[in-house]
């Protein structure tokens, strides 16, 4: 419910005011690949019972269905010269046996899921300005600089990351140059 109120408040605000930047953060998804990374990928644990695979087998998976309609609903709203980044900052890993039977003893036995030794996220990047390909690897340090840089905005020497330039198109990249000061910090 909460990832359906900040995405209608996300919407409607986007839709009555001029704003440059919206970002929404889907809480949800993070919760449930904690408690439901177990049934999705059962055998990773090997005491997942039929019952459980039939019941809570799909909840992950519907769950990142459900989470792919809000983007689709952000894409289909975006203008002329938007950008829609879809960040994931980190990935799911089980947790270790170790950690399980920790969980089961002093914490939450249900608490199966980790971003410890997990895969790294992602970065998807929607709109006119950016460019269709794949490319390399980046950080989620690199989100901000390269937000300022779209936003035509100089980017602080004391941020980390990097402006990943290269998301975007040649034509949009010859409108706009890197440009930096010293901090944002107030002082």
């Amino acid at each position: 419910e909460a990832d359906r109120l900040h995405h209608l408040l996300a919407r409607h605000l986007g839709s009555a005011e001029q704003v440059r930047l919206l970002a929404v953060r889907y809480a949800g998804l993070d919760t449930v690949g904690h408690y439901y990374l177990r049934y999705a990928i059962p055998d990773a644990y090997g005491d997942v019972s039929e019952d459980e695979r039939r019941r809570f087998g799909r909840v992950l998976d519907d769950y990142y269905a459900y989470v792919d309609t809000l983007v689709g609903d952000a894409l289909s709203s975006l203008g002329e010269n938007d950008l829609l980044l879809v960040v994931s900052g980190f990935g799911m890993e089980p947790l270790t046996f170790g950690k399980r039977l920790l969980e089961r003893v002093i914490g939450d036995p249900r608490f199966t899921g980790t971003h410890e030794r997990a895969p790294d996220g992602f970065l998807l990047a929607y709109g006119e300005a950016v460019a269709p390909a794949r490319q390399a690897r980046g950080a989620v340090v690199d989100v901000a600089p390269t937000l300022l840089y779209f936003l035509g905005l100089p980017v602080a020497r004391d941020m980390d990351g990097i402006v990943r330039s290269e998301l975007f198109t040649r034509a949009f990249n010859a409108q706009r140059t890197i440009t930096f000061i010293p901090s944002y910090r107030v002082p």
